[in-house]
């Protein structure tokens, strides 16, 4: 996705950017990229309300006690606005010294906890009712479309219907919560034009790509794709995980082949059912194929494999391919968490990913092993008493992190 300008970022902080700007804001924000460059930012937001409205001095010691809550999901519930709070930086000034407001801002941009910036006075502490309110959603629907000339729309947000029209192409959303591409007659088309969907942590989306293919992709993923395939060749771009179902395209009797590149490969299709799960953190990318045949070549290795429906292609050190549990492998897609004598670290990095949340575990920890089935659509607190449950460790929901206990 295109990186929002400095100005758009100091406009965001400062609470003066528009519905549009704040969408490709948050979601930039909680792809976890160029942290400093938002840090900066605060900064310079900070600063620029500082010389309008001089704040008071307090101790460090008070500021720490203030709660910072950085969310997307405040919008989202109408808890907080922008129209309805004011700039965020109005509300911070009475709270404390710039050099201490960007400390603490800095420890949650590193920890990983996005979206908006408030204080709010701490709240009474361990009472029920305060366990209720901050337990963790599980993800949804949510995704930014970028179109060809730069220009974004939030798809969380957008209405169902027609979206927009570009290079010959009717974009439209589902009741469904899906993309798809529609041909107009009589229209220019442009070669060259690319769209890029990507998901924040904590939501998932599908589209149906302008050939017919369809693409489902899970949090924190992204796949770019042009408007319009080449003839006799069709081609995306992928990052996270990715369920594809590739329509089959035929030039008299010859199919036209699909590709499917990541940071560490390129998958070769005719036509098929196949996963691919490609996140930078984990050890192996791991494409699984369901139905049809695909041809993993590893990047700059110049090793390969064909694989056959059930088999699972590892690219991490070498390439090499197994039998694959197709049931874990497509649990997100039906909506579960499948876990099979899977080491406890793994588990959290998915958590992590749904729930958009932090986790802190110990290494030995990380490496227990679990097996259990989980619906996706559970609150974290759920989640985490039925792993709690069996015994291994305990996990403790607070605030949007998971802790790990013996």
């Amino acid at each position: 996705m295109e990186r929002p300008s400095r100005n758009i970022l100091i406009n965001y902080f400062s609470g003066n950017c528009t519905a549009q700007q704040r969408a490709l804001v948050q979601l930039y924000i909680a792809m976890e990229v160029d942290q400093q460059l938002i840090a900066d930012c605060i900064k310079e937001a900070w600063l620029l309300e500082q010389k309008e409205n001089p704040v008071f001095s307090v101790s460090e010691t008070e500021l720490q006690e203030f709660k910072i809550k950085f969310d997307l999901r405040k919008y989202e519930n109408d808890s907080y606005s922008s129209t309805s709070a004011g700039p965020i930086l109005a509300k911070l000034k009475t709270y404390g010294r710039f050099s201490g407001l960007i400390k603490v801002a800095a420890a949650v941009l590193l920890i990983g906890t996005f979206s908006y910036l408030l204080l709010q006075n701490r709240p009474p502490l361990n009472t029920q009712g305060d366990q209720l309110a901050q337990d963790v959603q599980p993800g949804g629907q949510k995704a930014l479309l970028t179109l060809a000339d730069g220009s974004t729309i939030s798809l969380t947000e957008a209405p169902n219907g027609e979206l927009t029209r570009q290079a010959g192409l009717q974009v439209n959303k589902t009741a469904d919560g899906e993309i798809t591409y529609h041909a107009e007659r009589n229209n220019a088309v442009s070669k060259n034009a690319n769209n890029t969907i990507a998901t924040p942590r904590g939501g998932h989306y599908a589209v149906t790509l302008p050939d017919g293919s369809k693409a489902w992709l899970n949090a924190a993923s992204s796949l770019s794709y042009p408007v319009h395939f080449a003839r006799d060749a069709r081609k995306v771009k992928m990052t996270g995980e990715v369920y594809f179902e590739i329509a089959k395209q035929f030039i008299g009797n010859n199919r036209v082949p699909f590709e499917v590149e990541t940071d560490k490969q390129i998958i070769q299709v005719l036509g098929t059912h196949f996963n691919v799960q490609a996140y930078a953190d984990e050890k192996n990318v791991a494409t699984t194929l369901l139905e049809g045949s695909v041809r993993v070549l590893a990047t700059g290795k110049g090793e390969s494999l064909t694989l056959r429906p059930g088999e699972q292609a590892l690219l991490g050190n070498q390439l090499f391919s197994k039998q694959a549990d197709l049931e874990q492998v497509m649990a997100w897609k039906n909506g579960d968490f499948i876990f099979k004598d899977e080491e406890l670290g793994n588990v959290l990095r998915t958590l992590a990913r749904w729930y958009d949340v932090d986790i802190e575990c110990p290494v030995h920890l990380g490496k227990s092993r679990i097996t259990g089935m989980i619906a996706r659509n559970q609150p974290l607190s759920a989640v985490a008493k039925s792993i709690s449950a069996l015994g291994t460790a305990k996990l403790i929901v607070k605030e949007r992190r998971i802790l790990v206990e013996q």
